[in-house]
C-alpha cells in the first residue's frame, strides 16, 4: 500500500473508532502528500473532525483549501462532499440559507449513490430544523433507500437515527423506537461510538418526553461519557443541554443550572447557535420554577434574541408567551404611573 493509501485508512479506521486525534496526526500526513488528490482528501477530512470538535472556523478554512484544490483537479464528487461539509458549519451556526445553498450545490455536483444519500441526511436535518416535518422524513427515507442499495452501513447509521427524530417530532414513539433500534445495532457493530453516544442522548429524550426519568439520565450519562472520550465539545453541549431538561422535569433544579450554564458556555465559545438557544430557554425555565424573575427573564430574552437570529417564529413566539408568563398580575391601577407634586 501506498503511503497516502496507508493514511488514509489509518484516519478513516481512527475516526470510526471515535480517536480523533489519531485521526488528525493520520490526515495531516495525507494532507503533505505531494500526489495532489490525496492532499486535498486530507484537507477535506481534516475539515470533518474539525467540524466534529466544534473548531468551525478551522473547519471552514481547512474545507475552503480542500475546495480549492478539487475546483483545480476538476474532481466534482470531491467538491460535492466539501460542499455538503460547508452547508453542515453553516447549519450548526444557525445560518440556514447558506447552508441550504451548500447543500444545492453538493446535490448538483454529487454522483455516488453514497453521496447523495449522504446530502439527503443533511437536507433532512435542515428541513428538521426550519420545522418541516414532513420534508425532513422524506429526505431520511429517500437517504435510507439510497444507502441500503449500496451497503454503505456507516451513513445507514446516521440516516436511520435521523428518520428517528424525524418520527419523533411527530410523535410516531414506536415508529422511532424501532429506527433508533436497528441504529444503535449496527453502530455497535461497527464500533461507532460518535452515532452510538447520539442514539443514547436521542433515546434520552424519547424518555425523558414519556417521563421515564431514571432511563433518560441513563442514557443520557452514557452519552456524555462517550462524547468526552472523544472530545467531542458539541455533543458534550447537547449531552448536557438534555441533562439539565431531565433534572427540571425532576424537579432537582440545583443539578439542572451547572449544567446549563456549562451547555451555554459551550455552545457561545463554539458558535453553536441553536444549542445556545436551547439551554438558554431551559435555563430560564429552571430560574422560573425558582422563582427568580429577574434571572428567567434575562435567560429567556437571551434565547429569543439567539432564535430571533434564525427566524426560528415558532420557537420566538414560544418563548414571548413564556416571557410574558413572567409578568406579576397588579390590579390595573397598580400599574399607573404616581406623579407627585413637589
Amino acid at each position: 500500500m501506498t503511503d497516502h493509501g496507508s493514511a488514509l485508512a489509518d484516519g478513516d479506521e481512527a475516526e470510526k473508532r471515535g480517536d480523533l486525534q489519531a485521526a488528525i496526526v493520520a490526515y495531516r500526513r495525507l494532507s503533505a502528500c505531494e500526489v495532489a488528490a490525496a492532499a486535498a482528501q486530507g484537507l477535506f477530512r481534516l475539515g470533518r473532525v474539525a467540524w466534529r470538535q466544534g473548531r468551525l472556523d478551522d473547519a471552514l478554512e481547512l474545507y475552503e483549501r480542500a475546495r480549492a484544490a478539487a475546483i483545480e483537479l476538476g474532481d466534482d464528487e470531491l467538491r460535492a462532499a466539501i460542499e455538503n461539509g460547508v452547508g453542515s458549519v453553516f447549519c450548526q451556526r444557525g445560518i440556514f440559507t447558506q447552508a441550504r445553498a451548500s447543500y444545492a450545490v453538493a446535490s448538483e455536483l454529487a454522483v455516488s449513490a453514497e453521496l447523495r444519500g449522504r446530502i439527503q441526511i443533511n437536507m433532512g436535518a435542515l428541513a428538521l430544523l426550519l420545522g418541516d416535518v414532513e420534508q425532513a422524513r422524506a429526505s431520511y427515507e429517500h437517504a435510507v433507500e439510497l444507502l441500503d442499495s449500496v451497503s454503505d452501513e456507516e451513513a445507514l447509521t446516521i440516516a436511520l437515527h435521523n428518520l428517528a427524530l424525524s418520527h419523533a417530532e411527530e410523535q410516531n414513539w414506536e415508529a422511532a423506537e424501532t429506527s433508533f433500534e436497528r441504529c444503535l445495532a449496527m453502530a455497535e457493530k461497527r464500533a461507532d461510538r460518535s452515532v452510538i453516544a447520539g442514539v443514547l442522548l436521542n433515546q434520552a429524550e424519547l424518555r425523558c418526553e414519556s417521563e421515564r426519568y431514571p432511563e433518560a439520565l441513563e442514557r443520557s450519562e452514557k452519552s456524555l461519557a462517550l462524547f468526552g472520550e472523544m472530545e467531542d465539545e458539541n455533543g458534550r453541549a447537547a449531552a448536557l443541554r438534555v441533562q439539565g431538561e431531565i433534572y427540571r422535569k425532576m424537579h432537582q433544579l440545583e443539578e439542572a443550572e451547572p449544567r446549563l450554564k456549562e451547555a451555554i458556555r459551550i455552545a457561545g465559545r463554539l458558535q453553536l447557535l441553536t444549542l445556545e438557544a436551547e439551554a438558554a430557554r431551559e435555563l430560564g425555565m429552571v430560574k422560573a420554577a425558582r422563582g427568580d424573575v429577574t434571572s428567567a427573564t434575562k435567560w429567556l430574552r437571551r434565547a429569543l434574541a439567539r432564535f430571533s437570529l434564525m427566524s426560528a417564529d415558532d420557537q420566538m413566539h414560544a418563548i414571548e408567551e413564556q416571557l410574558q408568563a413572567l409578568k406579576p398580575w397588579r390590579p390595573s391601577g397598580e400599574n399607573k404611573t404616581v406623579v407627585k407634586k413637589g
